[in-house]
């Protein structure tokens, strides 16, 4: 029955993309022989794929996760939480599929930026700011403080960092807060609050957000080392032919086996000395695992094999054809993959049950929906024209900094978590394989242009929250007033 859950929960957030395309290829820009094939077969790989991922998360990974967070937090040692917080990021992320998805496009654009390199520094950004995190909740720290700091320092680093790196670093954030490490971070997060004596709701957020700033810090850095690389000439851009299924078993069963084995490692070391569950959980633990190496292994063939050359080629078709309806198409994707998204729905239901009913579920996800499909709608418009990215990010994330201060506090880490979770599979598989593919169509620079495009979807969602929040705040003060009392 859970199985059939998340193939429902996944299929929805798949089949309208594949139905979008298929459109395209039959009424707009038909797709080279075979590849609309290849990209339904991609999808079938993706759903299957990623339902097993989920399940086996499920199983295997959130209840060890909570059970890492509240042991940690109970051994009362700043030492042990903070170590325990960095060492889960790094592995985590070197098993987030997002990450190797995205390692992968950005070595296709420029072969320069060491995987490696960008992978580590990745996972060391994540690790370095879920110990920010829990710092933030053991000593009480202000939420909109660490944002505003962090935010602050992230951009005047960017000013010396070269601009090729500033759209990988804001994707791989992005990329980062993915299908593994929100839920298990979450994890930790919720089992941190269970020990916690002085907690109140707002500290069961923000985790997520700060996990998405982490990336976006260490690849900064990682530019100012790397300023030699420059950016592949348009025509350099290497996309691999879609199909040939057969022929990525081995590679997907490599990356599969190079993604978990350190997380499993993880998982034993804290068992061995921290947990020591009963037999009974190790053995539903490793059902857990098998789901994941077999459902990630689907994954990266569906990804590799389907959706990331056909997201290419269907945006190359459409910038070639007509680079305004570019446009059209980006505002499209954009709210049917944030309507398709099912962490999305997670979040508005939340949202729902917080607010007492006052902000709908229908609300929000029409505003999420506009408010997604006006940032892809942005982001074409920064592949077809070349305007620097700061143009978009910058001013969009210091009104959500300034919000902040005025929301209420639940409504804080809620909304830069919102952001975190809208940019799920399909951002770093298909969308971003979209925008490269349109940008190389226009004779952009895709390292310039195309890469950021992840963070388009992630920003927007915080600022509509936020203003939600303010709605909400207002509701409030309206209803204590005509009862005479104080406002929530």
């Amino acid at each position: 029955m859970e199985l059939l859950k998340k193939l429902k929960e996944v299929g929805s957030s798949i089949i309208p993309i594949l139905a979008l395309v298929a459109l395209m290829h039959f009424f707009i820009t038909p797709l080279p022989a075979g590849s609309l094939t290849s990209f339904i077969i991609g999808g079938f790989l993706l759903i299957v794929g990623l339902s097993l991922f989920l399940l086996g998360v499920d199983i295997g990974l959130l209840p060890i996760g909570e059970r890492i967070g509240s042991a940690a937090t109970r051994s009362k040692h700043l030492p042990v939480l903070l170590g325990t917080g960095f060492l889960v990021g790094v592995v985590i992320i070197l098993a987030e599929p997002n990450i190797a998805v995205l390692a992968e496009q950005v070595k296709g654009v420029n072969p320069s930026i060491s995987k490696t390199s960008l992978v580590s520094m990745i996972a060391i950004g994540v690790g370095f700011y879920l110990m920010v995190g829990m710092v933030r909740v053991v000593f009480h720290l202000s939420l909109r403080l660490v944002y505003l700091v962090s935010y602050a320092l992230l951009f005047i680093l960017f000013i010396f960092s070269p601009i090729e790196m500033m759209g990988i670093a804001f994707d791989a954030g992005g990329a980062a807060t993915g299908p593994l490490s929100v839920p298990f971070i979450m994890a930790i997060g919720i089992g941190i609050a269970r020990v916690q004596k002085k907690q109140n709701d707002a500290d069961n957020f923000g985790y997520v957000s700060l996990a998405l700033i982490g990336p976006t810090f260490a690849l900064g850095i990682l530019g100012l080392f790397n300023r030699g690389g420059g950016a592949a000439a348009s025509g350099d851009v290497s996309v691999a032919a879609a199909g040939n299924f057969l022929s990525l078993i081995q590679p997907s069963l490599a990356m599969t086996t190079q993604a978990l084995v350190p997380l499993l490692l993880l998982c034993l070391f804290y068992q061995i000395f921290l947990l020591k569950m009963p037999l009974g959980q190790l053995v539903r633990m490793g059902t857990g695992f098998v789901y994941l190496f077999i459902g990630l292994t689907l994954f990266f063939m569906g990804s590799n094999g389907g959706f990331i050359p056909v997201g290419y080629q269907i945006g190359y078709a459409i910038g070639t054809y007509n680079q305004y309806l570019l446009l059209l198409v980006g505002a499209v994707i954009g709210a049917i993959t944030v309507l398709s998204e099912p962490s999305v729905w997670v979040l508005v239901n939340q949202v729902q049950e917080i607010t007492q009913g006052h902000i709908k579920k229908p609300l929000m996800l029409v505003a999420l929906a506009i408010g997604v499909g006006l940032s892809l709608f942005l982001a074409m418009i920064r592949v077809i024209t070349g305007l620097s990215i700061w143009y978009f990010v910058l001013p969009t994330y210091a009104l959500a900094v300034l919000l902040s201060f005025f929301v209420p506090d639940l409504f804080v880490g809620l909304s830069f978590d919102s952001g975190s979770v809208s940019s799920g599979p399909m951002a770093s598989t298909f969308i971003l394989a979209f925008a490269i593919g349109s940008s190389v169509s226009v004779g952009g620079n895709p390292l310039t242009d195309a890469f950021g495009v992840i963070i388009f979807v992630s920003m927007t969602p915080v600022v509509i929250v936020e203003l939600l929040g303010l709605v909400y705040k207002r509701t409030q003060k309206k209803m204590a007033a005509s009862k005479g009392g104080k406002s929530i």
